[in-house]
């Protein structure tokens, strides 16, 4: 452990070294760490902290850091965010301790939201707004049409290889402009950006990823095993960047108070509907040109693609069905080829392909919720409202808005 038991720490230091215990060990039984990004004192990296600490001895930490979080944080914000992530750390533990939580409560516990199944009352709509959006497509039927849709302009392997090292590195810094010329003279301040990198990978769950590697720059890997066409591509590259431009503020917060709990970034709290909602959102915020039929299209389909995955993670984690069923489920409801629907399991199953708890089990159910139920609504307010500046501040230049626990008091104000 990098501080001995006799040594006092502060509630930041304490947060850190439970997450980056509760990092090794979730990275011991499921080859994955819920810390997502580091970029504080290189003496209490993650990494560094003790990798053998049992179940019952990192509750017992945790246990100690509330008391001392309500104690010694005045701020009440920051103390509702880390008491809110303290709270999901635990539930992570719990999860693979094996101490027998549900689904729901899983959901539930991690994220602080509800679970939702989608009825097919609701399914059904969202078909049918697909439908009316692709007439005058080609295709014999609503699934044939969907599946050429796809095709068009369809990208994966050596293709998408070449195109991340080429095209959207330029793309990238090209967004980056259009975060600075939208969003940044909007709050009054600036924040250093190195820019993002594109790698190629494959064998992973998901088909794009943002890794902050600090000192305000980015990695962004894709998955080349995934199919791709260029509008989901566009849609992913907006998501993923988001995601940086996120981190760029966080780490400027984090330099400017010395709070550590900013410099580490985790997967599996309230933080993650936020940050899941605001990339999902990140067309919206820069007001990319929905003008396009294409892009229309992609819009259409985005509710649904999204509440069938939820169902679909339902269906295998909540009610036990096989994974034929639920690839038959994406096919069938979500208008997927049978390809995608293949594809789309791997992140939502409840093990992985080796055996493992799959650590990202439960996480799908933050993107809908955190655009849909937080950031898209309140976006559209401050539209309407016309206090998009502040709107934007409140995201960026206030880190502790940023979670399903603390996002209502944060926006209080409008």
């Amino acid at each position: 452990m990098l501080f001995p038991e006799t040594v006092a720490m502060n509630v930041s230091e304490r947060f850190l070294t439970i997450a980056g215990e509760i990092g090794a060990f979730t990275e011991r039984l499921t080859g994955v760490s819920i810390v997502d990004a580091y970029f504080g004192p290189k003496e209490m990296d993650p990494k560094k902290m003790n990798g053998e600490k049992s179940a019952s001895d990192i509750r017992h930490e945790i246990h100690i850091a509330f008391d001392a979080m309500r104690d010694e944080i005045k701020d009440p914000l920051r103390l509702e965010y880390l008491m809110g992530e303290l709270h999901s750390l635990n539930m992570v533990v719990d999860w693979l301790d094996g101490t027998g939580l549900s689904y729901s409560e899983l959901v539930e516990g991690l994220f602080h939201i509800s679970m939702k199944k989608f009825t097919e009352a609701e399914i059904e709509k969202s078909i049918e707004l697909v439908d009316d959006v692709l007439e005058g497509f080609p295709g014999d039927d609503l699934h044939d049409k969907i599946t050429r849709f796809g095709k068009e302009g369809e990208i994966t392997g050596d293709a998408l290889q070449s195109l991340l090292e080429d095209e959207l590195q330029q793309r990238a810094l090209e967004i980056g402009q259009e975060f600075r010329n939208k969003i940044f003279t909007l709050l009054g301040a600036s924040v250093p950006d190195k820019g993002v990198q594109y790698e190629a990978v494959r064998n992973q769950p998901w088909g794009g990823y943002n890794w902050y590697l600090g000192e305000f720059k980015s990695l962004n890997q894709f998955n080349i095993d995934r199919k791709f066409n260029r509008d989901t591509l566009q849609s992913t590259i907006y998501h993923e960047y988001e995601h940086h431009v996120s981190n760029l503020w966080r780490e400027k917060a984090y330099l400017k108070t010395g709070n550590l709990e900013l410099s580490i970034v985790l997967l599996h709290t309230g933080r993650c509907v936020i940050s899941e909602g605001t990339a999902d959102t990140a067309k919206e915020f820069l007001g990319v040109s929905e003008d396009d039929p294409r892009m229309i299209v992609l819009n259409a389909l985005y509710p649904l693609r999204r509440m069938t995955q939820i169902n679909a993670a339902l269906l295998l984690n909540d009610e036990r069905k096989s994974v034929e069923e639920a690839i038959d489920y994406l096919q069938h409801r979500g208008y997927r080829t049978q390809e995608a629907a293949e594809g789309a399991i791997d992140f939502i199953s409840p093990t992985t392909k080796e055996g493992k708890i799959n650590l990202f089990a439960p996480y799908i159910f933050t993107y809908f919720t955190g655009r849909m139920n937080f950031v898209y609504p309140t976006f559209l307010q401050a539209v309407d409202r016309d206090v998009l500046p502040e709107f934007f501040k409140t995201i960026y230049m206030n880190p502790y808005s940023g979670s399903s626990v603390t996002w209502n008091k944060a926006f209080e104000w409008m």
